[in-house]
């Protein structure tokens, strides 16, 4: 029986609830053969629309018809419509979904007793510690979970005789920024309440800090709760008088859940998991055992996470630095592979990065506007890919695979997915694997963070150089005849030069054309026929000498150089260009703009102690004595 793969749907800034979650979900799966794929990213409302739309796009990677099922960890996608499009592809492909934190309507769903538990927390800080006045820092104005804490929070106040109005409520929008700023408001103002009631633990703790920094502490000037119990607000000062969701806890419940869908059994459409209130000394009461014992461990916790978060910056570092040299997709390619193959302590042993195939075109084609930044293509290009410590030398796979050179054979993993691009447009994604520790620390949303920002200086570096390529391009064709003009010649001739003291012998030659007759054209017929005979003049040889680049170098002179091919053919394209020449010259039933009279010289260089310029000089000699026998041909 093929290995089931199971789809999650989050976003990781709260990494302490994801992490304890998905080793939830692991250890529940332990018996049951199930990759998990997490896709997930850092998306927020505080940052511009189209880099939240970068981030969020991570979501329509997947092909939901290729998985068994579906979690969607509701309660952490709180943007409008994501959770609800994710719903409808899994229905849309018969696959069986589940809505954690949210109710989903249609489909079932694991929800918190969040009223439960902020009720016994609003109740305790009322009856044991006199609160009078509370103010709720809620998150946003359409979040589930915010919401049914608030509205447990105002039942409460109003059961208990306290006034709780919409002065009483303030949308953080899960900004830490405006929490903090909104608390020190309130302090410059003397408008503190008896407690601050937040609707997660991390608000509480920037509020804490606002406290702190206005000389003020809690619990004594102001009470500070929060909601999630994680263990930063644990071991902070003062401990954080909590609700504990257990999240570990919903983590097996979500995977006992979707492992009964997937073999075809019901399920109840609603399952309510209760909730602990864990007071705190930042209400006022003593810190359990188990949360002093925390913090005793808390200097090897916090040392263990700052070494994985100090790895991963200067490893990240490195990986910037090295990007941003890069001139194109190609280098990229090398020096990422160069540089993690040497050191992947942070990725881990597998781990892949991708690219869609439409992100070269910023290389090649200057003035790109990719409009498509909602899906992906049906192919992407595999930049790096490391499995079992091994450099996988695989071009592409089908986006619908996702991991490149998965196995039935591998042993279970936990597969992450995060998104790299640049504002809205998506370029790819990164493939962690197992990545559990990193998860929690944060460390990985530093490395995204940075190596997106790498992609992007990256990018734009590469997009200046097409524009400036095509820029010298231009200044270096002669505007009439389109072929090669003086600046180009001088240049390569060089290079050329160069190449000849070096060498002391080369395989060169050169052929300097003057066109014949061009006064009395301009005279008899006009500078517009002067120009057609001209650009007629030059079509000639450019088609005698097609292995050869053409260059304009003055009012009718032009100059072919012979290398390679074009050096060992030089004989017969020479006689070829002659007798064409002379065909047209000599043919009354043209017009005279076409019958094109060209003087010719060619020499070969001879190796040291001859120069270049030397060869050149016999060219211009040669050139000059056919002149002479030309002359007066064209009647």
């Amino acid at each position: 029986m093929a290995r089931k793969k199971i789809a999650i749907f989050a976003t990781g800034w709260a990494s302490d609830i994801l992490f304890h979650f998905m080793e939830g979900m692991r250890d529940q799966l332990e018996s049951y053969d199930a990759d998990m794929y997490l896709f997930m990213n850092y998306g927020t409302y505080g940052e511009t629309e189209n880099s939240r739309h970068g981030e969020l796009n991570i979501f329509k990677l997947p092909d939901i018809a290729q998985f068994d099922g579906v979690v969607i960890i509701t309660n952490l996608i709180d943007f409008p419509g994501q959770a609800e499009d994710i719903v409808e592809r899994s229905k849309q492909a018969g696959v069986p979904v589940i809505s954690h934190g949210r109710v989903i309507p249609g489909i079932p769903n694991v929800i918190t007793d969040n009223t439960a538990g902020t009720r016994a927390l609003t109740e305790h800080l009322i009856k044991e510690h006199g609160v009078k006045r509370v103010m709720f820092f809620a998150g946003t104005a359409d979040n589930d979970d915010s919401n049914a804490r608030l509205e447990a929070v105002r039942e409460v106040c109003l059961e208990q005789g306290l006034d709780f109005t919409d002065d009483n409520i303030f949308y953080t929008n899960w900004d830490l920024n405006t929490s903090q700023g909104k608390a020190q408001e309130m302090i410059k103002n003397k408008n503190l309440p008896d407690a601050f009631i937040c609707a997660n633990d991390e608000i509480a703790m920037v509020i804490n800090i606002a406290l702190e920094n206005f000389g003020l502490s809690c619990p004594k000037d102001a009470i500070v709760t929060g909601f999630d119990h994680i263990q930063e607000s644990q071991i902070f000062y003062p401990s954080i008088a909590s609700v504990d969701q257990n999240t570990y806890e919903h983590g097996k419940i979500c995977a006992e859940k979707i492992t009964v869908l997937i073999e075809g059994g019901q399920i109840d459409d609603t399952i309510m998991i209760p909730c602990k209130f864990i007071p705190g000394e930042s209400c006022g009461c003593k810190s359990s055992q188990k949360i002093i014992d925390q913090r005793l461990r808390s200097g090897t916790i916090a040392f263990r996470k700052t070494q994985l978060s100090s790895s991963a910056t200067w490893h990240t570092l490195n990986l910037e630095r090295i990007v941003m040299d890069c001139e194109s997709y190609t280098d990229i390619k090398r020096a990422l592979t160069d540089s993690i193959t040497h050191e992947h302590i942070f990725e881990g042993d597998n781990f892949h990065i991708l690219f869609d195939p439409t992100a070269y075109r910023s290389e090649i084609e200057t003035g790109v506007s990719l409009t498509d930044t909602d899906t992906y293509s049906d192919k992407q290009d595999v930049i790096y890919s490391l499995r079992n410590g091994k450099v996988q030398n695989i071009r592409s796979v089908q986006t619908k695979t996702l991991v490149p050179g998965i196995s039935e054979e591998d042993e279970k993993h936990l597969y992450v997915f995060l998104p790299i691009h640049e504002r809205e447009i998506r370029i790819g994604y990164l493939c962690f694997v197992d990545i559990y520790d990193k998860i929690e620390s944060r460390a990985v949303r530093e490395y995204c963070e940075r190596f997106n920002s790498a992609i992007e200086k990256a990018r734009k570096a590469m997009y200046l150089k097409a524009i400036n390529d095509s820029i010298r391009e231009l200044s270096h064709v002669d505007a009439l005849t389109h072929v090669k003009n003086r600046t180009a010649y001088e240049s390569r001739l060089d290079e050329i030069r160069k190449k000849a003291e070096r060498k002391g012998s080369l395989d060169f030659g050169i052929i300097l054309f003057d066109v014949n007759n061009l006064k009395n054209i301009n005279d008899q017929l006009g500078h517009y026929s002067g120009d057609e005979y001209i650009k007629n003049a030059c079509k000639l040889i450019c088609i005698a000498f097609k292995n050869s680049p053409v260059y304009r170098i003055g009012g009718d002179e032009f100059v072919v150089l012979l290398e390679g091919k074009a050096f060992e053919q030089r004989e017969e394209q020479l006689n070829n260009f002659v007798e064409e020449m002379n065909g047209v010259m000599n043919n009354e039933n043209i017009s005279p703009e076409e019958r094109v009279s060209v003087a010719y010289g060619m020499s070969v260089y001879e190796g040291a102690p001859e120069t270049i310029d030397d060869c050149i000089k016999r060219a211009d000699e040669t050139m000059y004595e056919t002149k002479k026998r030309m002359k007066g041909s064209v009647r």
